[in-house]
């Protein structure tokens, strides 16, 4: 698998601050010809199930052998492992703090903890690992290529995942909870589409509910009535909470963890 193509950055780290432009200045001055491309660097801070969920649901839209460089890390400085990820198709590299547990399905991973200096950009900061060891492993990486690799460090057999990253499913229901609010404020949840097919939800057969709401299912936010909380699969595949030309984040005041249910319907 070739490297040097892209370097992806995921991050909580905003725009208002130097953070994210001090890793690409890292990264120009090991890997200069090499694009960097912003994911988002908008994940609400310390989620790291939502930039888990965001990552999982992006990567494959990058070409083969793309290098994400991924940065949301309340742990930063503890005995949380810097690592590097080579999986089938990708790079990822970042703090094993949950982010890449969707990895772990992977049977061809290779883990590796980052330890080798060599790569690290010095002194390490005890609170900024994504400009001084994530971000120059990545340029390093793209430009010296996977050569590199068994000089990182100890290789590992596992990633930490992340309690309730996937929805409980049983044989007549899925409890679920919404994992990012995008900025249209659609509540975007960790239910994929296809627990809904086996519960036969076709033809009104299921039912969805948000709190004290029973959600109608539809197929395009321009089918929903107005005014009305509404659910549809969305571009990820996964189901989504909305109201047709509102917000509603605002309107439901509703936030990250809260809980969604989907029934068969009986009867």
């Amino acid at each position: 698998m070739k490297t040097g193509q892209i370097i992806t950055l995921l991050t909580d780290f905003g725009l208002s601050d130097p953070y994210v432009g001090m890793m690409k200045g890292v990264i120009a001055g090991i890997a200069p010809e090499v694009p960097v491309i912003d994911l988002t660097h908008q994940v609400r801070p310390q989620d790291i199930q939502e930039a888990c969920f965001l990552l999982q649901n992006s990567y494959r839209h990058f070409p083969t052998g793309t290098i994400f460089v991924c940065v949301v890390d309340p742990g930063v400085g503890t005995e949380r492992l810097p690592v590097l990820v080579k999986s089938s198709e990708h790079f990822f590299v970042g703090p094993d703090n949950g982010l890449f547990g969707f990895l772990n399905t992977d049977p061809s991973k290779i883990i590796r903890e980052l330890k080798n200096e060599r790569f690290f950009r010095t002194p390490v900061s005890h609170t900024f690992h994504g400009r001084d060891i994530f971000a120059p492993v990545a340029a390093h990486l793209a430009a010296e290529g996977e050569t590199i690799l068994s000089e990182l460090g100890p290789v590992r057999s596992d990633l930490v995942d992340i309690a309730g990253r996937l929805p409980d499913i049983t044989g007549d229901a899925v409890k679920g909870k919404i994992v990012h609010i995008d900025r249209f404020g659609n509540l975007i949840t960790n239910i994929h589409e296809k627990p809904l097919s086996e519960l036969s939800f076709e033809n009104d057969k299921g039912i969805i509910r948000f709190r004290e709401f029973s959600l109608p299912l539809v197929s395009t936010f321009s089918e929903a009535p107005e005014a009305t909380p509404c659910a549809l699969i969305g571009s990820s595949s996964h189901l989504e909470i909305f109201i047709k030309n509102g917000n509603a984040e605002k309107t439901l005041n509703a936030q990250t963890g809260e809980t969604v249910y989907v029934y068969k319907h009986h009867g």
